[in-house]
């Protein structure tokens, strides 16, 4: 089964989406080091979804060895059988995966995954961005499978109708056989050549297909309303899940970013992200409060004696007022 996005007519060389999907060790440059120069790493998955694809996966993993790292993905779609056999693999493994780009260092920004910037080895050193990283189509699938399933604002993850394709073929053998009591014998078969002779692609599903995608997914946790956005759109377009419906359905477990995912990927189960984020970059203590100053506390003194006013005979004295009497002496 196959579920392609039609973004346009684009060659390989002017999309590296394009390409077969590949598989990465990424160590983090500078930015992803602790003080004691302890660097993260992740594992970059960015291409189309192929049959073999799977196999590429098995490979890095094997390399890794029982290293739990991140998968940030960049994929427009392909095989979905495929994507949902690695599904089942990264959930054996227990790992998390995001939707987000890859930049290896020395790659520009129209390539961020060329082949130059990685070394012998295939491994590279890089930074990670979510801005304009998609994960369409079957894509959604291999991220169903992630314990942690993270996609920032800033990354899209759309969905569509399955394509079926069958394709009908004519197979020609060459065939030795002896004739036994009158019985044909085959002594050996040969394949001599193979040609299609009819294809068709159709996007409804069988009864075994349907239910297989959707024992899938209730496996992964994800909610059948996901199904019914497959079903909204024509192979020719995209349904985009919005942040608050993919927390919804639970395609996304978090709203964060792919780069928080690869500096937390330690994050013990149960701890969000952002907790942990907070548990790298605690806030300084609060100053204790300044004490209050009073003003000093002189001691008592008897009072001076106090000299009546002075008057003379000859002046009035003003006494005080009440109502609007005056008495003037």
């Amino acid at each position: 089964m196959l579920a392609v996005v039609p973004l346009g007519s684009v060659s390989a060389e002017d999309s590296p989406l394009d390409r077969p999907m590949e598989f990465v060790l990424v160590h983090g440059d500078a930015a992803y080091c602790d003080r004691d120069g302890t660097c993260a790493d992740w594992i970059a998955a960015e291409g189309q979804i192929k049959a073999d694809t799977p196999k590429k996966l098995q490979k890095i993993l094997k390399t890794v060895g029982k290293k739990k790292l991140p998968i940030i993905v960049r994929s427009p779609g392909g095989d979905v059988a495929a994507a949902m056999e690695m599904g089942l693999v990264i959930r054996k493994k227990g790992l998390s995966v995001a939707v987000g780009g890859s930049r290896l260092s020395g790659c520009g920004y129209t390539d961020p995954f060329c082949t130059s910037g990685r070394s012998k080895d295939g491994s590279a050193t890089g930074e990670v961005y979510s801005s304009g990283a998609v994960c369409f189509s079957a894509c959604p699938l291999l991220l169903a499978g992630g314990v942690r399933r993270i996609a920032s604002p800033f990354a899209l993850i759309g969905v569509h109708q399955i394509t079926t394709t069958y394709r009908e073929e004519r197979v020609r053998y060459r065939t030795e056989y002896q004739m036994v009591n009158g019985r044909k014998k085959i002594l050996s078969q040969k394949e001599i050549g193979r040609k299609i002779v009819g294809q068709h692609d159709t996007t409804k599903l069988g009864k075994k297909q349907k239910a297989a995608l959707i024992a899938y997914l209730d496996k992964m946790g994800i909610d059948d309303a996901i199904f019914d956005m497959m079903m909204s759109a024509t192979p020719s377009s995209i349904r985009l899940i919005k942040q608050d419906e993919a927390i919804q359905i639970k395609m996304t477990t978090e709203q964060e970013s792919a780069d928080d995912l690869v500096l937390v990927n330690g994050c013990a189960d149960g701890k969000t992200i952002a907790s942990c984020i907070a548990a790298l970059h605690p806030a300084p203590p609060t100053p204790p409060p300044a004490p209050v100053s009073t003003p000093p506390v002189l001691p008592a003194t008897d009072p001076a004696p106090q000299t009546p006013p002075q008057t003379s005979p000859s002046q009035p004295v003003q006494l005080p007022t009440t109502g609007n009497d005056e008495v003037i002496l």
